[in-house]
């Protein structure tokens, strides 16, 4: 499928400096969708994103222990976005101040 390694691992991960936004997201499943029109389906699109990562740390020439490590991170990492999404998306909505209103208070 790939000839040579798309980029090389030689530092920790660094995760903190990803650019994520929503845009960003709805850009990677809009070109799925393209490809696959099962991937309008949440959970086919996960699975080709997570194919994509199988096979860039796949074609990666390291020890099969440190592409392991990786995987865990990676992991992590995603089950921590997960929860973070789903905490703002079932967060309950702010509520209004309350108080007492006298004339002249704008």
């Amino acid at each position: 499928m790939y000839n040579a390694p798309l980029f090389s691992i030689s530092e920790p991960l660094d995760m903190s400096q990803l650019k994520l936004s929503v845009q960003l997201v709805s850009q990677m499943h809009q070109f799925l969708i393209q490809h696959d029109t099962n991937a309008q389906d949440p959970g086919v699109a996960s699975q080709y994103m997570c194919a994509v990562v199988g096979c860039l740390l796949g074609e990666q020439d390291m020890p099969d222990t440190q592409k392991e490590e990786i995987l865990e991170q990676l992991f992590a990492f995603t089950r921590h976005v997960a929860q973070d999404i789903a905490q703002q998306v079932h967060a309950p909505p702010p509520r209004a101040e309350v108080g007492i209103w006298k004339p002249g208070m704008g």
